[in-house]
């Protein structure tokens, strides 16, 4: 008998509220920084299919999302409140035994090895816990294919000792807790600098993708910018989705 099936579930506000959440470009760039959220959530959810994985975003509101993926609300009185109901509504939904892996939208560098490693790691131990971590000292991602009980309340959400904390807590309660590789997510400006400095292992698309940005902000920060640059906005999608802009964006 085939194993059941994991879950792979995005937990995002949808890259409208994460953009007024935190900004990592100037405001003049909106539509840019709108595509370049959007083809990080629908990354993620390619990753998920490559792996054949069941692919859920959970999100307070509706979101324009690829065929295949079904969105589910997000309820809670804070972050962690609405955390742990995510994985455990995602649990429930899942076949008993079945691994939930829980993500971010923010997470360019993360693929489809990164998932699956977290599914055969979580399989393996119905008490064991997988965690992303980030290099700010949260983490990216969460997998389990039991409950977690008091995750909520288990660490100080959106700190840079909030992974340490969280390990220190699956530990006192029992839970063994494996880590994988860190990945950096992107949070602040900082973020997608050093994030634009540092791409070039990645897949072509994200390569490309990168390019594009790095071509629009040095524009951008010229002592007379070109005007229009931010129509370049609708190309993020296309770049992820493997089809080159033009030529002469990159030279």
């Amino acid at each position: 008998m085939a194993p059941p099936t994991p879950t792979l579930l995005v937990f995002t506000l949808g890259a409208a509220s994460e953009r007024g959440r935190r900004r990592l470009l100037p405001r003049a760039l909106e539509g840019m920084e709108l595509g370049l959220r959007q083809a990080c959530l629908e990354g993620v959810l390619e990753a998920g299919a490559a792996c054949a994985l069941r692919l859920e975003v959970c999100s307070p509101d509706k979101l324009l999302l690829p065929a295949g993926a079904a969105q589910v609300p997000q309820p809670g009185r804070d972050f962690g409140d609405r955390l742990e109901r995510a994985l455990h509504g995602a649990l429930e939904r899942a076949a008993p035994g079945a691994p939930v892996v829980l993500v971010g939208s923010d997470v360019p560098g993360l693929a489809a090895c990164h998932l699956a490693e977290a599914v055969a790691e979580a399989a393996a131990n119905p008490r064991r816990v997988v965690l992303g971590p980030s290099p700010d000292g949260g983490f990216y991602l969460i997998a389990a294919a039991a409950p977690i009980p008091g995750l909520a309340a288990a660490t100080r959400w959106c700190r840079r000792d909030t992974l340490a904390a969280l390990c220190r807590s699956l530990a006192a309660g029992g839970r063994e807790v494996v880590l994988l590789e860190p990945l950096a997510d992107l949070d602040r400006p900082a973020d997608l600098d050093a994030w634009l400095a540092t791409e070039g292992s990645g897949s072509e698309r994200w390569r490309m993708l990168a390019n594009l940005l790095r071509r629009v902000l040095a524009e951008r920060r010229r002592p007379l910018p070109s005007p229009g640059s931010d129509d370049l906005a609708p190309l993020l999608p296309t770049a992820l989705a493997g089809r080159a802009p033009p030529a002469d964006l990159f030279h």
